[in-house]
């Protein structure tokens, strides 16, 4: 692919397919029969998280759509998460045929149903390629007979084929925000009935990442700094992967080097995980570490802050996440802070929106609060 950030340094831009077929494309809002058999289904990609299998009719105006059974088994390529219109919605207007310029015209839209913004890595600095919605295969003839081709598309490039169309979207999409429409002319002879062709989507995705929980002073530990932790909480649609992330702390001279999480760490939609300095329970004071930091990270007993960002491009990182404290409340000995909603702005720890664990919420031989769990002060 020739676009030099289409992976931005290994977190991948978000592929989602979405077959639609033929005329009057509608919103693909019937789940019913599917394509025919003689239509070859193509191989969906490692980054895809929804696809589905469409025929229309150029004659009738119809259109079924139905969720692929292709690599539902929820691991490695081809992913599916959910059904149809659980992730995107394209939907098609102003559907005519010309059959003096032997145009096939109809406008098209993006609708984002996910919780992550789309067309931006972190919800504000926008995708230099836009969101990409290009064509896997087709368009394909069914019935009747002649050549099919795009009339009008944004640009070529190699997705997951070479030179393959694709109408780009200048847009970030939070959720369900929908784009403006674009005009995509196909241009066909008359003599075409049926046809079909399946889109994929692709964009870099926002991460939903939220620092919950964080122990600054853990209690029952011979070194103190063996005992810091926090937990991150996934808010998104979509499970993230922290690998090739970053996260820092701040010294007092300014921000400490960022340290690259080295090592798979998935983080599921609504779950949690705890990055803390060591995995050894019976060092860290009982608390279940996923992801050791070690010595890179340490955190004050007065004042500090904590920061996970994106590498971005070649030299540059984009902020998900970052809280910060400098008041005695949020660094009691064995008493993690907590988020009370991971909803709310958690830039500042000493604020209203966090609080000490209950005394009730105990792990290990004694450390107060909620590792790998939703918060004790949780409030909806």
């Amino acid at each position: 692919m020739s676009r030099p950030t289409s992976f931005v340094s290994g977190f991948g831009r978000l592929v989602i397919p979405a077959v639609l077929g033929a005329a009057a494309l509608g919103a693909c809002a019937e789940r019913q029969p599917v394509a025919p058999a003689d239509v070859q289904q193509q191989p969906i990609p490692l980054q895809a998280v929804q696809a589905f299998d469409c025929t229309g009719s150029t004659t009738s105006g119809a259109l079924s759509c139905r969720p692929s059974s292709a690599g539902t088994d929820g691991q490695g390529a081809g992913v599916i998460i959910g059904g149809q219109n659980s992730n995107l919605k394209l939907t098609s207007s102003n559907v005519s045929y010309n059959g003096g310029t032997e145009i096939f015209q109809f406008d098209l839209t993006v609708q984002n149903l996910m919780n992550e913004a789309i067309g931006t890595p972190d919800g504000v600095v926008a995708d230099p390629q836009g969101i990409q919605v290009f064509f896997n295969t087709g368009p394909t003839v069914l019935t009747g007979s002649g050549e099919i081709t795009v009339a009008n598309a944004d640009g070529t490039d190699s997705f997951t084929g070479a030179s393959q169309p694709f109408f780009a979207y200048h847009e970030i999409l939070a959720k369900d925000a929908v784009s403006g429409a674009k005009p995509w002319q196909l241009q066909m002879p008359a003599t075409v009935g049926t046809f079909s062709f399946t889109l994929y989507v692709e964009t870099d995705v926002q991460y939903l990442l939220v620092i919950n929980e964080v122990m600054v002073n853990s209690a029952g530990v011979t070194i103190e700094t063996t005992g810091d932790w926090f937990e991150v909480y996934n808010a998104g649609t979509r499970k993230v992967n922290l690998q090739g992330l970053v996260i820092a702390d701040s010294a007092a001279s300014g921000r400490r080097p960022y340290h690259a999480i080295g090592s798979s760490v998935v983080v599921l939609p609504g779950a949690y995980v705890v990055l803390g300095n060591t995995t050894n329970t019976t060092q860290n004071g009982g608390v279940p570490v996923d992801y050791a930091f070690g010595g890179s990270i340490s955190l004050a007993s007065s004042l500090d802050a904590i920061k996970i960002a994106r590498v971005y491009g070649t030299d540059d990182t984009l902020t998900v996440d970052r809280t910060q404290y400098a008041n005695p409340v949020s660094t009691q000995d064995g008493v993690s802070r907590e988020l009370t909603n991971p909803a709310l702005d958690n830039s500042n720890m000493d604020g209203s929106n966090w609080a000490s664990a209950l005394v009730t919420a105990v792990y290990g031989p004694g450390g107060r609060g909620t590792p790998k769990a939703q918060n004790s002060t949780y409030t909806p």
